[in-house]
């Protein structure tokens, strides 16, 4: 009984050596770098610096989003690839998607007027008229 576990979850020291020997974590001083210590918190950090940098891209940002003070690879060459990054980049852009949410909101406010008219006129239709009897 004692071999038995409670759930299917890794223990943290055995996710942090298969963070550490996945090559597609950043390294200390790259875009992005977060310790890979194993814990649900540093993937979410490393999703959450990756969603920020393709934000950047789409802003057509140049800037690198590690702190350039940390010892790591050289500042121009990290800036370099922000500047590819942001020159390659073919998605939404934050101006697209921002059209996009106005647009949204206009729409959904539209239709939930129409909604609530007709509900009105069909309440307002069934009130008036005279009970069967």
């Amino acid at each position: 009984m004692p071999d038995e576990k409670v759930d299917d979850t890794k223990p943290t020291p055995e996710r942090a050596v298969e963070q550490q020997s996945d090559a597609s974590w950043p390294r200390p001083g790259e875009e992005g770098y977060v310790h890979p210590d194993g814990t649900e918190q540093s993937e979410k950090q490393l999703a959450d610096n990756r969603r920020a940098a393709a934000d950047r891209a789409a802003a057509g940002s140049t800037v690198h989003g590690a702190p350039l003070a940390t010892p790591g690879p050289a500042p121009d060459a990290e800036r370099a690839k922000a500047v590819e990054r942001a020159e390659k980049y073919n998605g939404v852009t934050v101006a697209e998607a921002e059209e996009g949410l106005t647009q949204y909101v206009v729409d959904k406010t539209a239709e939930l007027a129409e909604d609530t008219d007709s509900e009105t006129t069909q309440t307002a239709r069934t009130s008036t008229r005279p009970a069967k009897k």
